[in-house]
């Protein structure tokens, strides 16, 4: 009651003032009014025109000045037209929203506008270039007539920007590279086009912009790598050049981009310039810097110079086991040592070819060796010598992932070719008893892959052996037959391959249209595991090419390559035809050197090397070690003497290592190999996901492991040579 009765008395109080007298004595009230009371302006603000309705003068006043003004800010009775005008937000303040009024007085009455602006993001024209954050929104034109005016992208932005009215809602972006397109804005009541660039920052906060997505050197397109975040490319010279620069015509293309500058030079480098790019040095990053005229930002691309070959492979279809898929392959190799046919040293090789994974255990890796053929144009057998190794058609790329040295098996073999040929050799001048390689760095379609070592293969042209009664046998597993101790059953000779045996017939094949054979195998196998002993001796020189088996017996005791005694062996007749004996040969040496197959140590210190280092026995070396061909260990003794500190002397071992070590370190492969596989290298082992890799610790630390296999090839050089002791019968 004591509430309603105030508000009477201050209601009667309001009536007595807001009344006076005209001239004939008569009562008027005073009057204030405006035609709206409330506005909501845009973020890139508006003008609003009310009218105010006064009985006498009145005045004007902002909450707000900074972004809230009112003209005029006096008049006097009557009806006065206003100009409420809000500031657009500026890119200085605060991403809050506006709350502001304007307070209209006479006499002692008011009246009040309310004004609110919300915030979102914006640019007011002119404009040059705009950035916006990964979550993406709708963003405002300001500057612009409210019809008559078109906003239109380039087609890089099409897809994840469009344009309603005079706003763009531009869409959530989840990638790790920004992404930016040209705004096209034309307003045609006054006759103005305007070109913005915008750029939006990817989900990881890179904010790069006009990326490169293609650059060529001397019309080379250097591969670029889409696992990388960064836009980058690759491009390789010859390390043994004295030369640090290289004049080239430099080609690129980038939606947006107009010019490019390298490293700290400032010259403009248009497309299709030739320019003298200094720092072409094996294992650096030149930075390429992109310019467009429509926006100050600038893009950053790297370049990685390399000294090794690059090879990029790109399939329609992803790569598998088997069978091949059809890809196209490209060799660039500074030092020009690919013929083919009739061209010779050339430096870029391309060529169409069938692709497919490698090998059985190493698909439980996330880095896969390949196995490709090269093809005609019209899908025939094409062969050409890549890299000065040999001229054929059939390569392998070997990816080294168990190994961290990255070099174990081409070590190997390399030493193994500087003293073991077939017996046969001065008839065959080109028959090889192991692979030959070197170094190239892989890309698969827009991926960089890592290190590989391209090299030619244990096969029919390696060895040289006769088309007609040449075979080759794989051995594949632990079972009894492949460590040459007997079989459960002979093969039914219906596939190129004995199941029970886990033998391969790797030739010939259904590719040479001959039937598998696996009985000279078998036959193989029962010489060795069941004949007597008098009988292995006499016959022993007739069914077993000595020549093999001397060499691959002190091979093996030197690396200790337990993974091949028995499994990831090759058996081989010349003609079994004419010549009944079998040479030993061998394949995978990637679990060697100090290192069992799955990263394990293996010590110097050990005897005889005869079984798999799980109990399992080489059935041949047994024998051998037995005493079981007469004369046959003095023969081992005395070619060790030969080959001792000759081919396997340290000092040869350690020259050979540092050789690999140096290609994969100067030329920077060996930290790009370890950026793109430590974390899934890491993990795999960590957690088992591929079962039995042992984790070592340190990936990548190639220094470490050529310091460690240096020494252990010292103390299993003295441990071998003190075994060859009890050899020596003279």
């Amino acid at each position: 009651m004591k509430r309603c009765a105030l508000q009477t008395i201050l209601f009667a109080i309001l009536l007595i003032f807001g009344y006076s007298c005209n001239s004939d004595g008569e009562f008027i009230g005073d009057s204030l009014q405006i035609s709206a009371s409330h506005f909501t302006a845009p973020v890139v603000g508006e003008e609003k025109v009310i009218t105010i309705d006064a009985s006498s003068s009145w005045t004007a006043k902002s909450s707000a000045k900074s972004w809230l003004t009112v003209s005029p800010t006096s008049g006097e009775a009557g009806k006065t037209d206003v100009k409420i005008k809000v500031q657009p937000y500026s890119n200085d303040d605060e991403q809050e929203p506006r709350r502001g009024y304007v307070t209209f007085s006479m006499n002692d009455l008011e009246a009040r506008f309310d004004v609110d602006q919300e915030w979102s993001y914006f640019f007011v024209l002119p404009c040059s270039e705009y950035s916006i954050d990964h979550n993406g929104g709708t963003i405002t034109v300001g500057g612009l007539p409210k019809n008559g005016f078109s906003i239109t992208t380039s087609v890089s932005g099409q897809g994840w920007v469009r344009a309603v009215g005079n706003t763009l809602e531009v869409n959530y972006h989840s990638g790790d590279v920004a992404r930016s397109t040209t705004l096209t804005i034309n307003d045609n009541k006054a006759g103005l086009t305007y070109q913005v660039f915008l750029l939006q920052t990817a989900a990881n906060g890179d904010s790069n912009v006009l990326p490169l997505s293609e650059l060529k050197i001397d019309g080379y397109n250097c591969p670029s790598d889409s696992f990388s975040p960064q836009p980058d490319f690759m491009y390789s010279v010859d390390g043994n050049s004295t030369q640090t620069s290289k004049t080239a015509k430099v080609e690129f293309k980038g939606n947006g981009v107009q010019w490019i500058t390298i490293g700290d030079n400032a010259q403009k480098i248009y497309s299709g310039d030739t320019v003298t790019i200094p720092d072409m040095i094996p294992g650096t990053t030149l930075k390429i810097q992109t310019h467009s005229k429509t926006t100050s930002f600038v893009g950053t691309n790297d370049l990685y110079i390399t000294s090794l070959p690059i090879m990029i492979i790109k399939c329609a279809e992803a790569i598998k086991d088997e069978p091949k898929v059809e890809c196209t392959i490209q060799l660039f190799d500074p030092y020009a040592r690919t013929d083919d046919g009739d061209r010779k040293n050339l430096v870029l090789f391309e060529s169409k070819a069938g692709i497919e994974y490698r090998g059985a255990g190493a698909m439980r890796y996330p880095k896969k060796p390949y196995n490709f053929k090269l093809k005609t144009d019209t899908g025939e057998k094409r062969e050409a010598e890549l890299l000065n190794i040999r001229n054929d058609n059939s390569w392998i790329l070997d990816a080294m992932y168990l190994d961290m040295a990255r070099m174990r098996n081409r070590v190997c073999f390399d030493l193994w070719n500087t003293f073991n040929k077939p017996y046969y050799v001065d008839e065959k001048p080109k028959a090889m008893s192991g692979t030959r390689g070197d170094y190239v760095e892989v890309f698969v379609n827009t991926e960089y892959m890592g290190l590989f070592i391209l090299s030619d293969r244990i096969d029919r042209k390696q060895y040289q052996i006769d088309t007609d009664g040449g075979y080759i046998y794989k051995a594949k597993g632990w079972t009894s037959a492949c460590l040459l101790q007997g079989y459960s059953a002979r093969s039914s000779n219906d596939d190129y391959y004995w199941n029970s045996g886990e033998i391969e017939q790797e030739y010939p094949d259904a590719d040479d249209g001959k039937k598998p054979n696996f009985n000279h195998m078998a036959d193989f196998i029962d010489f060795v595991s069941k004949t007597s002993k008098s009988d292995f001796s006499n016959n022993f020189s007739k069914r077993v090419d000595e020549n093999s088996v001397i060499d691959t017996f002190i091979f093996l005791n030197m690396i200790l390559a337990f993974d091949n005694a028995g499994r990831n062996t090759y058996w081989i007749y010349r003609n079994i035809n004419n010549d009944k004996r079998m040479i030993h040969g061998l394949w995978d040496l990637d679990g060697t050197l100090g290192r069992d197959w799955n990263r394990v140590t293996t010590y110097a210190s050990r005897g005889w090397y005869y079984d798999n280092n799980g109990g399992a026995n080489f059935r041949l070396f047994q024998r051998i070690i037995n005493g079981d061909v007469e004369g046959l260990q003095q023969k081992i003794y005395d070619r060790w003497q030969e080959i001792k500190n000759n081919q396997l002397a340290p000092e040869k071992f350690d020259e050979l290592v540092d050789s690999y070590a140096e290609k994969q370190i100067s030329s920077g492969a060996r930290d790009r190999e370890i950026a793109r596989w430590r974390e899934l290298e890491t993990k795999d082992a960590i957690t088992g996901t591929n079962g039995w890799v042992h984790y070592t610790g340190n990936y990548g630390d190639v220094e470490y492991e050529v310091r460690m296999m240096k020494q252990w090839w010292r103390d299993r050089h003295k441990k071998v040579d003190s075994l060859m002791e009890s050899f020596n019968s003279k």
